[in-house]
């Protein structure tokens, strides 16, 4: 079984599904995290984890990787719905 890729991103929001808390440094598989950004839930950009870790957030894992997608998923489907754009960084 290969090893999953791991990476880190910067809450921007308290999620009580998935257990994150604003402003934490949430660990997760590289997947899951980079929809999870596409969805705006958190920020994996290299300059956000810094910061969070420079100001000493509380580092989280994923207690449910699997329900996090679904989650991303689902909030990247609502903004598709309501004509926002999928993806901030291609405007």
């Amino acid at each position: 079984m290969a090893k999953v890729q791991t990476a880190q991103a910067r809450a921007l929001a308290t999620n009580v599904g998935l257990g994150i808390k604003c402003g934490q440094l949430v660990t997760g598989p590289d997947t899951v995290i980079k929809a999870l950004a596409a969805a705006g839930v958190v920020d994996n950009h290299d300059d956000a984890v810094a910061y969070a870790t420079k100001q000493g957030a509380e580092q989280v894992t994923l207690a449910d990787p699997d329900a996090a997608a679904e989650v991303a998923a689902a909030v990247s489907e609502s903004k598709q719905a309501d004509g926002a754009p999928t993806d901030p960084a291609a405007q």
